[in-house]
């Protein structure tokens, strides 16, 4: 099989039910979704076909050049690991999905800094008691409504779904989608792993356990993007003792089908400071109870402070960096968008009662020019 081949383009589908009309792509680090009509054969849609065409010339889509940077950093991509991971390496033409990414519901109750308004209530309630958010609050759909869409596919393919927030684990809706897959997806307790994209801060109810015995694996993607203080920063208002406390106990205690994955963001916050997250997990969270292995993956922020903003001496100073590759290689200083990101740091450093330059001492000499 060609070296551009990718098990998401082929298996692959998330779903994004908090616009109307909901819209699709055949992956979450696609920037661009397209509306679909869920009452129709939506798997077939005319954009994944054309997708999954050119994926069979060998050709990288430029949409896809979050995985084709990482990889040619020599770093794991969500391609790589998929063509791994979902047990349909080389195959095309799937009658339905092997892996589906569901986002209906951003209940959240944290603002972290490389997310936003779009994924996050609580990033709606913070700016609305500052006046900044006009908009109401967002009103989740209903998990009938999406279990009704999800009737519409062929589910025998499925390997993996990955609930995507918000954060999945506050409440009961994503839960509740879980128990309708495990009792309707066939052969779901060998075959099927549901995966929770989590901050960390929430534990796993009692209630919840029947239903993880009745899936394959259950898997938390915890993000965590820095250690201590700048984890804070990052991750506002978590805290970093309650949260390690939490996943350490959860490791523990949960059901021995439940396994992890440290998932981190990479962005101009943390650059420079990879080491000390990577020296944490090694040191207390590398594998499981049971002996398997805890996964630390990373994929490249977007928006103002993706690396691209990075200034000269930023760049300068990660020259012998192990990371310094994640840099765009057509990178060029941009200081009208420099300038902009350091005025969005400093407007949340007000509300939130921050300070970039304490938390970050070396990255404020970087952009000392713009501060």
């Amino acid at each position: 099989m060609t070296d551009a081949y990718c098990s998401m383009i082929h298996g692959g589908l998330h779903l994004d039910f908090k616009r109307t009309p909901v819209t699709a792509q055949h992956c979450c680090l696609r920037k661009t979704q397209f509306p679909i009509d869920t009452q129709t054969d939506f798997w077939n849609h005319i954009n994944f076909v054309d997708l999954r065409e050119k994926n069979k010339t060998n050709a990288w889509d430029p949409g896809c050049n979050n995985c084709e940077r990482l990889e040619q950093s020599g770093h794991s991509s969500m391609r790589s690991g998929m063509n791994q991971g979902l047990d349909v390496h080389g195959q095309t033409g799937l009658s339905g999905p092997a892996r589906i990414d569901l986002m209906f519901d951003i209940s959240c109750n944290l603002a972290c800094r490389t997310c936003g308004t779009h994924s996050s209530t609580f990033w709606q309630k913070h700016l609305k008691e500052h006046d900044l958010w006009q908009l109401p609050i967002f009103n989740p759909r209903r998990v009938d409504e999406v279990i009704h869409s999800l009737q519409q596919l062929d589910l025998s393919n499925l390997r993996q779904i990955v609930f995507c927030g918000g954060e999945t684990m506050l409440g009961q809706a994503y839960w509740n989608v879980a128990n309708w897959l495990a009792d309707n997806v066939p052969n779901a307790k060998n075959q099927l792993t549901v995966c929770f994209q989590t901050n960390g801060t929430q534990p796993i109810l009692k209630q919840n356990v029947e239903t993880i015995q009745k899936l394959y694996l259950v898997k938390l993607h915890i993000s965590l993007d820095g250690v201590g203080e700048k984890f804070e920063y990052l991750r506002w208002p978590a805290d970093w003792a309650q949260v390690t406390d939490n996943i350490l106990h959860i490791k523990q205690t949960a059901p021995s089908n439940v396994m992890f994955l440290v998932e981190e963001t990479i962005s101009i916050f943390n650059l420079l400071y990879t080491k000390e997250l990577t020296q944490w997990v090694q040191n207390h969270f590398v594998i499981s109870r049971e002996g398997d292995v805890i996964d630390h993956t990373k994929h490249l922020a977007i928006g103002d402070f993706s690396l691209a903003n990075c200034s000269a001496e930023y760049v300068a100073a990660m020259s012998a960096h192990s990371d310094n590759t994640l840099i765009p290689p057509d990178w060029i200083e941009d200081e009208k968008k420099i300038k902009r990101m350091i005025a969005s740091i400093k407007t949340a450093d007000q509300l939130r009662a921050q300070s970039f330059e304490k938390t970050f001492p070396e990255l404020a000499e970087f952009y000392c020019r713009f501060l």
